[in-house]
């Protein structure tokens, strides 16, 4: 598997070219649904410069559906397994304000964001409760396991 945006931490050009990846995925994948949605976390250090660490890469949270999703990108491995993971987060939006997040913890490969945009289809377009998605993370990641020991015999 290839790994896309290589030098992302790297290179601020090549973390927005990844950021605006993201942002078109989101974008078009949402607004099939007409959800509107707008970024909940602060990515600056407190003195207006961007953390471009890769978590997250890209956020959103759905308003009306009270839910959010976090693709944190880590940085492509020697490993020849890639890294993809996910689960279900309660996390604070404002006082007195919580919400269900998303949260989806990747090495960036074609693969892996096939599987990212199944994830947030399911979670914010079929909207399914926290105990139903964490049963359906928990299938993804054993067909994931099953595919890749039936790839290496």
């Amino acid at each position: 598997m290839e790994h896309l945006y290589n030098t992302f931490l790297e290179d601020k050009a090549v973390y927005q070219k990844n950021y605006d990846y993201w942002d078109s995925i989101i974008s078009s994948l949402l607004s099939a649904e007409n959800h509107v949605f707008e970024s909940y976390i602060d990515t600056s250090d407190g003195f207006g410069n961007e953390l471009m660490d890769g978590n997250p890469i890209y956020h959103f949270k759905v308003k009306q559906l009270n839910k959010c999703v976090r693709i944190i990108q880590e940085e492509a491995g020697t490993n020849k397994n890639i890294l993809f993971s996910a689960w279900i987060n309660e996390t604070e939006l404002d006082e007195n304000e919580n919400a269900d997040e998303l949260v989806i913890n990747l090495e960036l490969t074609i693969e892996t964001c096939l599987l990212a945009i199944d994830l947030i289809k399911t979670w914010i377009l079929r909207d399914l409760t926290k105990f139903r998605m964490k049963k359906y993370i928990q299938s993804v990641q054993q067909l994931r396991q099953l595919i890749e020991v039936g790839a290496a015999m």
